[in-house]
């Protein structure tokens, strides 16, 4: 009763204190059918030393005509933890329940629906749905003390009258604009409540305040982050953040580039007031802190290079022996001790008892890397029984389950040696045991809570990730029990991902993966390779991994399997130009950014290997594990490839069911020809038919090609150029006579050459008309160029031979003859999907006179004629001669279009 009264002063005081820390006054919040919000909710009872931590979400499910709003309340998790008579601490996590197999559907949740007035007084209370009833389980260290048998209810612990109390302050808060009390005090049970806003479908109140200055601050730093959440700096570098606190979170204040991060921790709790001031150009030394929030801020500061100096990152330890190793962290706990007897009595037990923890776990993480480095390898530099038997007191004793470490850098490692170091107690990594069995073994046998549900998580993860999907088919049972008991939707919705994610590679399946995203900026597709079996082996490591395969690779015919390696590491080694050598195999170098590749990753110094079928579809795979520059185990990688290749192989040949399906087929396909025989019979008249109208075709193209070669050289022209080389002679201009021959010999050879070929190259094409027109430049010095398009490619294209040259000659004889010098012949290529176009131009007398020509008309005829064989499925060739109109030009363009495939 004294204990009572000595309370209530307490508690008045307290909430006359959350009226001075109060937020200021923000406008009235309407609610509309929809919204929602995201609360955090601590019930504390300092008589019976319990602590709960509850999240609970509020959903305006409707919205009355008379003005009343129903709310949906759901308790999304409970985080229970109380003190018993003997100081034995038991605790509950709905999110992390007792592990059961073969459970069928997850927890139900505790569900209220509450209706409330426009000012959120709270009329009526109704249960919509109970959660299951749980037991307490110890979380201290271990004692005598008997398993918690009574079964506790979430009204137990959270009845109706609290959720009224506490719903009504909340939605009412809100609704009038007021701040959130900093404390309640539930009188009939002496329960003092702490309730925080987290996140919202609206914006909500701010809770703290971080401000402050930063002298010499660059006109880069513009910007700083809080919380996860970015603010920006006024020109003078001072600054303040309105923020939203949670009841237990230590936040991370940030500035500058990277790896000049000017950064610091505290822990802030709601009504708090941080005010920082600092020198950039020596922050570390210059930060200080003042507000209310100063000492937890003054004490995170001065706790970092402790942690620092004792985690693992830091390495210097690992070359210690065993003594020099004790003495290092007891070093280092002296030093914490010294930190926190400092601020004892200006921050509160609670942040105290939270450091201590984090602590603990940071140097029994060191204790098993140092345990783990010492002894891993085939010739380890210690065993198990070098180490005494109190060097593993401080991790046999530690509780890991309801800290608020979870999540933490150091708590995630920590667990991963932890589950190794229980692997090594229970005798389970003799004969190499490895795996995700191992793991879930060990687990269940020393963990509950997080540590149990995030050490499987962690071993779920792994194994999806082999994409081993046999290995994945075993696991189904062990993943929907994880999905069942897992109350952690962000665990489970991850592991379903990947569980998604690994369900694609099933035997049978398309490929996953469509194509590559390359360093080059270019893409892979992997479609091409369709046609033949293909081995995909996607290296994340250096380079000289393969080559434990090569040998294996180059023995493989190209007839049968082709490789892809994609290669994700630093490149440019010798087994890369190996590799590209070979026929068998394409090399290439994956993209730095990986965020458009889907439905595949891959961590650091690993590499996977896919077979997949002639249709492209997934036969197996494997992944290659490497730590520390050595593959876990060579043998058994290289025998797992050589059994991939083979199946793989194996893929192309039929098997016993195949064959008696192809049988099977094969008859219906018999009968089913017999009753088209009469078909084929109809269709086989039709067919000889237009055999022989393509035989006459045929015969037609060959005389009318025959008639272009008797054509392309004018007996006119052959007379002038013999004649102009006597001249040359005659004048003793040996050496122009001597290049005029030569060139008149080239073209002559080409003519003959191709005179046999329906169709030459338009590179081939091109020479021939070049060496003309410098053959008539000796005689008429006119100017021509020819110009072709990037899109062309003239190596690949090809046309009739000799097509093009009637068309110069006119140019030349019956255009430019009388220029001179003033003469210009153009010639231009372009081409689109249908046609290549052919452009000439000259600068000469015009159409008017070409058109008398007989001679001219008809090579045009003949060509013309040409065009018109070569038309085919709507693609019709055509010539065009149009007399240059524009700017008082001169002369004759002709336009040559000809259809191609």
């Amino acid at each position: 009763m004294k204990y009572k009264k000595l309370i209530s002063p307490g508690i008045i005081l307290l909430l006359a204190l959350s009226q001075l820390f109060a937020q200021k006054q923000r406008p009235p919040l309407t609610f509309k059918s929809g919204d929602w919000l995201e609360t955090g909710i601590r019930v504390r009872n300092f008589s019976r030393n319990s602590d709960y931590n509850l999240s609970v979400r509020y959903e305006v499910s409707n919205k009355l005509p008379d003005g009343n709003l129903a709310f949906k309340v759901t308790i999304e998790r409970m985080r229970l933890k109380y003190a018993d008579a003997e100081n034995n601490w038991w605790g509950y996590d709905s999110y992390y329940p007792k592990y059961m197999e073969n459970r069928k559907k997850n927890l139900s949740k505790q569900i209220y629906e509450i209706t409330t007035n426009r000012n959120g007084k709270i009329s009526k209370v109704t249960v919509l749905s109970a959660a299951q009833k749980f037991n307490f389980s110890l979380i201290s260290v271990k004692t005598n003390a008997s398993f918690q048998k009574e079964a506790f209810s979430s009204e137990s612990i959270f009845p109706a009258v609290q959720v009224k109390k506490v719903s009504e302050t909340i939605i009412g808060c809100l609704i009038s604009g007021k701040a959130m009390p900093k404390t309640l005090h539930l009188s009939a049970s002496n329960d003092i409540v702490n309730a925080i806003y987290k996140s919202a479908s609206f914006t909500l109140p701010t809770n703290a305040v971080i401000k402050g200055h930063i002298t010499n601050i660059t006109p880069i730093d513009t910007i700083y982050e809080f919380g996860r959440k970015i603010f920006k700096f006024n020109k003078d570098g001072s600054f303040k953040a309105d923020v939203l606190i949670d009841l237990t979170a230590s936040q991370m204040w940030v500035m500058g580039q990277f790896d000049e991060y000017k950064t610091f921790n505290v822990y802030l709790e709601p009504f708090d007031t941080l005010i920082v001031t600092a020198d950039r150009l020596d922050f570390d030394n210059t930060v200080s802190f003042s507000g209310n929030a100063a000492a937890k801020a003054g004490l995170a500061k001065e706790l970092r290079p402790i942690f620092n100096n004792q985690w693992v990152n830091e390495s210097k330890y690992r070359d210690k022996t065993l003594a020099e190793f004790l003495t290092f962290q007891q070093q280092g706990l002296k030093q914490f001790n010294e930190v926190l007897h400092k601020y004892a009595n200006r921050v509160s037990t609670e942040l105290i008892n939270d450091y201590k923890a984090n602590f603990r776990i940071t140097q029994a993480g060191t204790k098993l890397e140092f345990f783990t480095h010492n002894r891993k390898g085939i010739k380890p530099k210690m065993t198990l029984n070098d180490f005494p038997i109190n060097y593993f007191v401080s991790i046999d004793t530690l509780p890991v389950s309801m800290n608020n470490s979870e999540g933490g850098l150091h708590y995630i490692w920590y667990m991963d040696w932890l589950l190794s170091y229980k692997k090594t107690k229970l005798g389970m990594m003799r004969n190499n045991q490895q795996g995700f069995y191992t793991d879930f073994a060990t687990a269940m046998a020393s963990f509950d809570g997080h540590p149990l549900y995030f050490t499987l998580y962690n071993s779920f993860r792994e194994e999806l990730h082999k994409s081993d999907l046999d290995n994945t088919e075993r696991l189904k049972n062990y993943y929907e029990d994880f999905i069942n008991n897992c109350g952690d939707t962000t665990l489970t919705n991850r592991i379903k991902a990947l569980w998604a994610q690994a369900r694609l590679w099933a035997p049978g399946n398309p490929s996953p993966i469509k194509k590559f995203f390359l360093k080059d900026g270019s893409t892979l597709d992997l479609a091409k390779f369709k046609g033949k079996p293909l081995v995909l082996i996607v290296n994340n490591n250096h380079p000289d991994i393969l080559k434990g395969y090569f040998d294996l690779i180059e023995k493989q015919k190209a007839s049968q399997i082709h490789f892809v390696i994609v290669q994700g590491f630093a490149s440019n080694w010798d087994i890369d130009q190996q590799l590209k050598e070979l026929p068998n195999v394409t090399f290439v170098e994956l993209s730095d950014d990986r965020n458009n590749q889907k439905n595949f990753d891959l961590y650091y110094q690993q590499t996977k290997v896919f077979t997949f079928n002639s249709d492209f579809r997934v036969i197996s795979g494997y992944l290659i594990d490497e730590y520390g520059g050595q593959v876990a185990d060579k043998a058994e990688a290289h025998q797992a490839m050589q059994e991939l290749i083979k199946k793989a192989i194996d893929s192309s040949e039929m098997t016993k069911e195949q064959k008696a399906s192809l049988i099977n087929t094969i008859g219906w396909s018999v009968g089913s020809a017999l009753l088209a025989s009469i078909g084929i019979f109809l269709i086989y008249r039709v067919r000889l038919t237009n055999l022989r109208k393509k035989t006459l075709l045929n015969n037609k193209i060959k005389g009318l090609e025959i008639k272009a070669i008797r054509s392309q050289m004018n007996p006119h022209f052959m007379f002038n150029a013999l004649n102009s080389i006597q001249s040359l002679i005659n004048n003793h201009q040996y050496k122009e006579a001597n290049v005029y021959l030569e060139k008149f010999a080239l073209l002559m050879r080409r003519v003959l050459n191709n005179s046999e070929k329906s169709f030459v190259t338009l590179s081939d094409e091109l020479d021939a008309i070049t060496l003309y027109c410098e053959l008539e430049q000796l005689r008429f010095n006119f100017k021509f160029d020819i110009e072709v398009s990037p899109e062309v490619n003239t190596q690949l294209m090809e046309i009739p031979g000799m097509i093009i040259q009637p068309l110069v000659e006119n140019s030349i004889l019956h255009g430019l003859a009388q220029k001179g010098d003033a003469g210009r012949l153009t010639i231009h290529i372009s081409c689109d999907q249908r046609y290549l176009k052919i452009v000439i131009k000259d600068n000469g007398t015009g159409l008017k006179e070409n058109i008398t020509d007989g001679n001219k008309s008809f090579g045009l005829k003949l060509l013309k004629e040409r065009l018109i064989l070569l038309s085919t499925d709507g693609n019709v060739g055509n010539l065009d001669l149009n007399s240059n109109l524009g700017g008082n030009e001169s002369g004759v363009t002709a336009v040559l279009t000809i259809p191609i495939d």
